[in-house]
């Protein structure tokens, strides 16, 4: 007999007893909120601004999001951690793809530049972690299933 139970809609309620991951998550949501708190206060210009407004809110979404199904004892979802690396990696580029003498979204100082650096490569090792946890707990449920 499997200890798993469903809801009304057929989620696995105790895919993640323990609640693992939440922390992970928090810190990818929180990393949006400052992305968007900085674009805020930092002077950048425009298109660095909605860059930053956009990204943030992506990744608070995205941290949001498996924060809820984690804290509901769900696995986090694998593909919206895949997203939190994506958009990590943008910002991690975006300063050299689209930087000085471009145009389109030059940083106007250095701390614009290099924050955008930072949380991205923060971005990308805490959403590839999480997107790594979320498998492994769906491997778990998945062999209790077959030894239940």
């Amino acid at each position: 007999m499997s200890t798993n139970s469903t809801d009304e809609q057929g989620h696995n309620r105790n895919e993640n007893p323990d609640k693992s991951g939440k922390g992970i998550s928090a810190a990818i949501a929180l990393l949006g909120l400052w992305m968007i708190v900085q674009a805020l206060f930092v002077d950048i210009i425009a298109t660095q601004f909605w860059n930053d407004i956009g990204v943030g809110a992506l990744l608070f979404a995205v941290g949001a999001y498996n924060y809820y199904r984690r804290s509901n004892r769900e696995a986090g979802s694998i593909a919206t951690a895949s997203v939190a690396v994506l958009l990590g990696l943008w910002l991690v580029a975006a300063p050299f793809l689209l930087g000085t003498g471009s145009g389109v979204t030059e940083t106007t100082n250095d701390l614009a530049f290099w924050n955008d650096i930072v949380v991205g490569l923060l971005a990308v090792a805490l959403g590839a972690y999480s997107a790594y946890e979320a498998r492994e707990e769906r491997r778990e449920v998945a062999s209790n299933r077959t030894a239940g």
